[in-house]
């Protein structure tokens, strides 16, 4: 029987994806192409030449690779990453992501006392969820879902009987959550250890266990300091992911998505696997991002009747309406807009404001439904008369299903009489497709509680009645969800296209200083799309071929759009400052060494530019390629002009007496040595050549003619220093953005080095507690084995092992 539940937990989410574990094809749909594929390549590239990489090159002019906490560098699924190619590999660990979900879920559930078959049913509901299938377009979140069921699972074994082994079997997986790049989920798995304290029947018990989840989180904390400290560390240099409340409330759940729940992806094109249209979501689930964080929130009318039945098996039950109010609490902070929780939260609870998506605190909820749904299971499994009540109640929201299905059909009901009401944008086209959504949802739903009516009649056949309502169960989370997961061939990531090709070919010769790109392309689908293509291929196809960042990474061509959220806050605050295209078209791309800028061809019209600066058209996208015919050099000598801040050097770098190329603006401390300045416009000041250029060092000859400020025109960050003739030298920040630094007349090597602040710091504490938790699990299980002692007869045996073993917790 465990053997059995071992293959269902492996085999159902293989067969579940069969488009992805069957098949060539690869996930690639959303940031998995323009982030994860990217970030993980880079990586694999660097570890592979036994380089540990600090500095991520590719976007945004440069920015750090550690401390952008969704690159994952520490965590061990990278490794896969040598072992494969790119696609594969990626989708491998996706894959297992679902195997973990659904096995930690069922971990959990037994220890909380439920059977083989309703543990399965809870790990198979919360693995194949909606929620959970639509995020396989953004890993790292994914990653945290299924890891924290396994935090959860080894804490709740280490408050019922603390040890060494117990600990690390909590700390890991809390650590790995953090590791895979979902601090806000690393901070509600945090909250969640200490719910479970809180679930506790008596106070004694709360305060006899509130130390051992104390002992937890800092263990955990321990573990992941290697990448807490490199996000500390940069933290005053990058731009904030949510410096506003608004910003922070993003893709924020709302009340009218609960139907999903129940019927699943409601609001969505079936096609494109998103919102029905923007305005859709924007206006009326006040979105802000033009569609949904995720397609659907589906868990299934069965198994919501059964999270229904377990709420009234166990309604007299203190833990029931603990676990309820947790999971309710998660559900308020994820309605952001709608409920005062989250504001709270992001004004008085520490770190919180940096969080943004409120969407993504859903797997938690999910989490305890998907439980809940389990212990339905087991009570009707225990009580035949409540299967018999259960199965009336089935056929009775059958029937109301049934009845929904046949308003929709005649009289619109919910596309036009419930949607149209709230939404008061006529669009046609968007209300049929939620016509046609609700109609398939309902009849589905009716349906499916049909056949959960008549498989609770079967009192005689628990065993096969169990199959038959987990067989049901995976049927309709498929049915329901299995459209809003995309898959595509690995082309895209083996064969540059488009104007990604045209650069290749005009910078072969460009050796290991690689050209910076800049994507102005809005939207990156033709008017019309090729035949034979789907959309998402079009899409990726799309993004691709007009340089759109990161997927230039690819090629290892440099963007110097801003897409990775460790981008300097000095771009944000000149991309707030000079937020006309027109001054960076005509003035900063070519200063910060941006030699190519992709652009929609009516954009161009519209602009009425230059057609001798077109390099090449994309006639597909309806994109072009322009030269900048005044990109500066990647490191050249200019007059230091020196200011007090950075918002002096902003005022003088859009000022009309700055020359660029002849002048760069410093911000130069009061005690910092200051050249005389040249008459400005003054020529040549002298030569730079390159000597080395790595992403974490640079090394430059440089011969100047008089003091001068050598300019390297890749982002400046605090964790960069500078060697002037192998003495130490500050880094200026150079025109806002990028790096300077003062060299005195005659040739002088300037070396450039890079070191990821705290990183040093967090791996002697992560590797130091992880020395420490293994040595103490060695220890314990040494004395253990020592202190053991054969039994003197069977029945003392049986004894011993009654005494060990744990009491289940309630349901």
């Amino acid at each position: 029987m465990r053997l059995a539940v071992v293959a269902a937990i492996v085999v159902l989410p293989l067969l579940y994806f069969h488009r992805a574990s069957l098949t060539d094809e690869v996930f690639i749909a959303r940031d998995i192409l323009r982030v994860y594929y990217p970030l993980k390549q880079y990586w694999a590239e660097r570890v592979s030449q036994l380089q540990f990489p600090g500095w991520y090159p590719y976007d945004g002019m440069g920015q750090p690779y550690t401390g952008m906490l969704i690159s994952g560098a520490f965590h061990p699924a990278n490794l896969l990453y040598l072992l494969l190619p790119l696609g594969p590999a990626l989708k491998l660990v996706t894959l297992l992501s679902y195997v973990a979900a659904l096995g930690g879920t069922y971990l959990f559930a037994r220890l909380w006392g439920m059977g083989r078959g309703a543990a399965l049913l809870s790990g198979l509901t919360y693995a194949l969820c909606g929620y959970m299938v639509g995020i396989s377009n953004n890993l790292l979140y994914l990653m945290a879902a299924a890891t924290f069921p396994w935090a959860l699972w080894g804490a709740e074994r280490f408050l019922r009987q603390p040890s060494a082994g117990r600990a690390c079997a909590t700390a890991l997986p809390l650590c790995l959550v953090l590791l895979g790049g979902d601090p806000q989920s690393f901070a509600l798995c945090n909250g969640m250890l200490l719910g479970l304290v809180l679930l506790r029947p008596g106070r004694s018990d709360v305060l006899r266990m509130a130390p051992r989840a104390g002992l937890l989180i800092v263990l955990g904390a321990l573990l992941s300091a290697v990448q807490i400290l490199p996000v500390l560390g940069i933290l005053k240099d990058a731009q904030p992911t949510a410096g506003t409340f608004t910003q922070a409330t993003l893709f924020s759940f709302h009340p009218l998505r609960l139907l999903e729940l129940a019927f699943g992806p409601l609001f969505i094109d079936p096609e494109l696997a998103r919102a029905a249209s923007s305005p859709l979501a924007d206006e009326l689930f006040q979105s802000g991002m033009g569609t949904f964080w995720v397609p659907s929130v589906h868990l299934g009318l069965p198994a919501l009747l059964l999270l229904a039945s377990a709420l009234w098996t166990w309604r007299r039950h203190p833990l029931t309406w603990k676990v309820a109010g947790l999971a309710l609490f998660v559900l308020a902070l994820s309605l952001a807009l709608h409920l005062p929780l989250y504001g709270w939260f992001y004004r008085w609870v520490p770190f919180w404001s940096s969080f943004r998506y409120p969407e993504k605190l859903l797997p938690y909820f999910l989490f305890a439904c998907a439980l809940g749904a389990g212990a339905g299971l087991e009570g009707i499994l225990r009580e035949p008369a409540l299967a018999r009540r259960l199965a009336l109640a089935g056929f009775g929201l059958a029937l109301v299903c049934g009845l929904l299905a046949l308003g929709e059909w005649r009289w619109h009901v919910f596309s036009d009489g419930m949607v149209g009401a709230l939404w008061k944008n006529d669009d046609a086209r968007t209300l049929g497709i939620l016509h046609g959504n609700f109609l398939q949802a309902a009849l589905l739903a009716a349906g499916s509680l049909g056949l959960m009516g008549l498989m609770l009649l079967q009192e005689h056949r628990l065993t096969l009645r169990t199959g038959a309502l987990l067989t049901l169960q995976f049927a309709v989370l498929y049915l329901a969800n299995e459209g809003t997961y995309q898959v595509t061939y690995t082309d895209l990531l083996e064969q540059p296209s488009g104007l990604v090709d045209v650069v290749l070919q005009r910078e072969r010769d460009a050796g290991t200083v690689r050209p910076r790109v800049f994507s102005a392309v809005n939207n990156p689908l033709p008017s019309r799309l090729p035949p034979g293509l789907s959309l998402l291929d079009v899409t990726a196809l799309g993004l691709v071929s007009t340089l759109a960042p990161n997927t230039t990474a690819l090629w290892k061509l440099e963007s110097g759009n801003s897409y990775l959220p460790a981008h300097s806050r000095r771009l944000g605050g000149l991309i707030t400052t000079f937020d006309s295209f027109a001054t960076w078209m005509g003035r900063l791309f070519g200063l910060y060494n941006v030699r190519y800028i992709s652009l929609e061809a009516r954009d161009f019209a519209r602009m009425r530019g230059n057609p001798d600066v077109v390099v090449a058209e994309d006639p597909r996208m309806e994109a072009l390629l322009i030269g900048n015919p005044r990109v500066l050099p990647r490191a050249y000598l200019a007059t230091p002009v020196c200011v007090a801040d950075e918002n002096a050097a902003r005022t003088q770098l859009g000022s009309r007496s700055f020359q660029p190329g002849q002048q760069a603006v410093l911000e130069c401390a009061p005690e910092t040595p200051r050249p005389a300045e040249a008459a400005p416009g003054a020529e040549g000041l002298g030569q730079v050549r390159f000597l080395h250029y790595a992403p974490e060092s640079v090394e430059l000859e440089v011969d100047a003619r008089m003091p001068a400020a050598l300019v390297l025109n890749d982002a400046w960050y605090s964790g960069w220093s500078a060697m002037l003739d192998g003495q130490p030298t500050p880094i200026l920040p150079a025109n806002v953005l990028v790096r300077g630094v003062l060299v005195p007349a005659g040739v002088h090597r300037v070396t450039f080095t890079y070191r990821t602040p705290g990183q040093r710091l967090g791996a002697i504490l992560s590797l130091g507690t992880l020395g420490l938790l293994v040595l103490a699990v060695l220890i314990e299980r040494r004395g253990t084995v020592r202190q053991a002692t054969p039994p003197t007869h069977p029945g003392q045996a049986r004894n011993d092992l009654n005494a060990l073993q744990e009491t289940p917790g309630p349901l």
